[in-house]
């Protein structure tokens, strides 16, 4: 599919099935599980768990550019957000209190902004609004969102140290599930 064809169907198909939760299965891993993916979209196409975590380079609200290559190494909790999205704004205090909490066993958090559907300025008052303390970055032209076959918002991606996808969740998270899925990416305690 051409880049155009790909524009035109985030730009129609995003809206649709932002902030909904998908029909899948809505199954939370089990403490033992070793890859899982809840709520994801069972399409046959795109990003799967047990993938590697396509890279990308994006420009961060800050203006400088951050690449999920920099954070090789530790576990990447990567979150798709807009500031328009009611369950993203719910999602987004769970989201910084669970980074707070991991930090020191080297969680990071990669806020991927979906620009091609928000603004900048709407982006910034989100992140000052919610004090995020990690990086955020901003997919303006919806490449990202390709990349990693969004469906919906907020979506939320799961990779361990070693770079794979260790589980997808399309859909709001609780402070219960995200830490259920930072159980499958952080060093055991």
């Amino acid at each position: 599919m051409t880049r155009r064809m790909w524009t035109v169907f985030l730009t129609l198909a995003i809206p649709i099935a932002a902030c909904t939760p998908l029909a899948s299965s809505t199954a939370i891993p089990s403490p033992d599980a070793t890859i899982t993916q809840a709520r994801a979209p069972s399409s046959g196409f795109g990003l799967k768990v047990g993938s590697p975590a396509p890279n990308f380079t994006l420009k961060t609200l800050a203006g400088d550019e951050a690449s999920l290559s920099d954070y090789a190494g530790r576990p990447v909790f990567i979150n798709f957000w807009a500031s328009w999205c009611g369950p993203c704004r719910a999602e987004m205090p769970e989201i910084v209190e669970a980074y707070l909490t991991h930090k020191d066993a080297g969680l990071e958090v990669l806020a991927i902004n979906l620009t091609v559907q928000d603004t900048v300025s709407d982006a910034r008052a989100f992140v000052e609004e919610f004090q995020m303390p990690f990086t955020v970055v901003l997919d303006e032209a919806g490449e990202v969102s390709q990349a990693y076959s969004l469906f919906g918002l907020p979506t939320s991606v799961f990779v361990d140290a070693e770079g794979i996808v260790r589980a997808i969740n399309a859909g709001p998270l609780t402070a219960e599930a995200i830490e259920q899925y930072l159980a499958l990416i952080l060093p055991a305690r």
